[in-house]
């Protein structure tokens, strides 16, 4: 599975960009759904970004696959995509419109949104807007759109605002997170994940992210689970099982997938997936093709 940047996502996904659209590699860009992301091929083969975005939808509608879900969105629907997550395009209706917003995680470190930058994170991957807020967001897109293209694709003080402002309108939908403070096991379970999506392929153990961690093992488990209601070593097992989904839709074998993953052996690869699904992986392969 491919882990894609800003540039290689364009090139992919964007066919009608300029070149100069296509070598922009500032930490915030807008594109326009309707004017770039057509005639690719449906569905897409599930990838993981370097980078957050969002796709958020004015007209018509997509489906998109998600950790491990697939979602339909229509107008005022916005998916929120964090940097690592597997994901794919599945369904684009001929009509649709709307903005892709894609940003850097430095972005949202800078000084002006400290406090959010956990919520954000923890934020749900699929959200409905009530109108005033889609009517909000559609308009700060809008400026954004502007603002850029004025500044010739450069960033300033003003987009950058403008990011954190669309970012915490979107966050402040979400009932069950923005009103939460940012707390110490909130903060160490959001270092967990991201360093889980860099070495889950290799590093199976809890002990080897308590020590990235500089925290006990126990300390850590304690805080992951009553921040996610999942313990470090189930994430670390469904991380791994949501990967080897996407890859069990290529032409690998299944011991060859095995492998990749650092599984000791084929079986117990096709014994813990069976326990998180219920199915093992060559039943998930024969209905994913069918």
């Amino acid at each position: 599975m491919e882990t894609l940047s800003n540039f290689q996502y364009k090139k992919l996904f964007l066919p009608n960009i300029t070149e100069k659209i296509l070598s922009n590699n500032a930490d915030i860009q807008l594109y326009r759904l309707e004017d770039y992301l057509k005639g690719i091929l449906m569905p897409v083969i599930p990838y993981r970004t370097t980078f957050n975005f969002v796709l958020f939808i004015t007209k018509g509608h997509l489906k998109q696959y998600l950790e491990n879900k697939e979602y339909r969105v229509e107008k005022g629907g916005v998916i929120f995509i964090k940097q690592g997550t597997i994901t794919a395009t599945i369904e684009l209706s001929d009509d649709v419109e709307g903005f892709f917003l894609a940003y850097e995680n430095n972005i949202v470190s800078e000084q002006e949104l400290p406090k959010h930058k956990t919520s954000i994170f923890f934020m749900p991957p699929f959200l409905n807007l009530d109108n005033l807020t889609y009517g909000t967001i559609k308009q700060l897109l809008t400026i954004m759109e502007q603002e850029l293209w004025l500044n010739a694709l450069n960033l300033n003080e003003i987009i950058i605002t403008m990011l954190h402002l669309i970012l915490v309108k979107i966050l402040s939908t979400d009932s069950d997170s923005h009103h939460k403070s940012v707390t110490r096991p909130m903060d160490l379970s959001l270092q967990f994940r991201d360093i889980l999506f860099k070495y889950h392929r290799e590093e199976k153990r809890v002990t080897f992210y308590a020590d990235k961690l500089s925290v006990t093992e126990n300390y850590l488990n304690k805080c992951v689970k009553n921040i996610t209601q999942k313990s470090p070593k189930q994430w670390i097992n469904e991380m791994d099982i949501n990967y080897s989904k996407a890859l069990l839709q290529s032409s690998k074998d299944i011991a060859e997938i095995a492998y990749q993953l650092n599984f000791h052996t084929a079986s117990h690869f096709t014994q813990l997936f069976k326990k998180i699904t219920g199915i093992t992986p060559k039943e998930y392969r024969l209905k994913f093709l069918k």
